[in-house]
């Protein structure tokens, strides 16, 4: 799974570190923008999957919307931070999530422009013996253990601004990217992250590395995300998200961004 999820994101890397900042964008549905770079990456990512695991499915933010009844599926975000991408903003990534019967146990996310690899295992009660534990670029990682002050960081959305409020306890960081977002809480750059409107491609990765890093990963609203359920389109559904990297630190943010689940 490493080897695989490494040598196929640094060949998509080194292909989109050629685009960047030099293409066209169009806007989806949603109002997310699209490049051809996206769609390229999705294909060449959704190929090299059939190709080194045939009977794993896919499920992708370009094309593939159905989650397969496979026990073994990789999500898919060719290229997580377009907006940033498309307009010459040096932070963007793409992201791999790996799901045994519907839940994420495998993450890598690599990050181009930073030469950034991030990826964790994460068991959970899938009862796979498996490797434990986050990395960045093969190096451990762990949650920051720092109490909030104004000197700690913690990351918004562009859809998750009106949580800022005089007194919030923390310095507050909006990056364009959700899973490096996210990311930063594994680790331990951040206190906290929030997504308002994450789709699934978006958090697949980063669930297995923030737990495996010791992060919380707290949803705010009351369905559960995972095991995803086969025959289900998973193209529209959002999942709004707080991540912490203590515990403790739930109940200081979690009222703080409350009516993002609620919106």
């Amino acid at each position: 799974m490493l080897d695989f999820a490494r040598s196929t994101t640094n060949r998509v890397g080194l292909r989109l570190l050629q685009d960047f900042g030099q293409v066209q964008a169009a806007e989806k549905a949603d109002g997310s923008l699209v490049t051809q770079s996206d769609r390229w990456a999705d294909e060449t990512l959704r190929t090299a999957i059939a190709a080194q695991f045939p009977t794993h499915g896919v499920l992708s933010e370009e094309v593939e919307h159905i989650f397969p009844d496979t026990d073994w599926c990789w999500v898919i975000d060719p290229l997580d931070g377009t907006t940033n991408f498309a307009r010459g903003l040096p932070l963007w990534g793409i992201s791999l999530g790996l799901l045994y019967r519907g839940t994420p146990v495998f993450g890598y996310v690599h990050i181009p422009p930073l030469g950034q690899s991030f990826y964790g295992y994460w068991a959970g009660n899938s009862g796979l013996e498996m490797p434990t534990g986050a990395f960045l670029n093969d190096r451990p990682i762990t949650v920051s253990r720092d109490q909030p002050d104004t000197n700690h960081f913690f990351n918004l959305c562009a859809r998750s601004t009106a949580v800022m409020r005089p007194g919030f306890p923390v310095k507050i960081r909006m990056l364009g990217v959700a899973t490096y977002n996210l990311l930063t809480v594994a680790k331990g750059t951040a206190l906290g992250g929030v997504e308002a409107t994450p789709k699934i491609w978006d958090i697949a990765g980063v669930w297995a590395i923030t737990q495996a890093a010791g992060a919380i990963w707290h949803p705010l609203e009351l369905h559960p995300i995972f095991p995803l359920q086969p025959g289900q389109d998973y193209g529209d559904r959002a999942y709004p998200t707080l991540v912490v990297s203590q515990p403790k630190l739930v109940a200081v943010f979690e009222p703080l961004v409350r009516a993002i689940g609620k919106s």
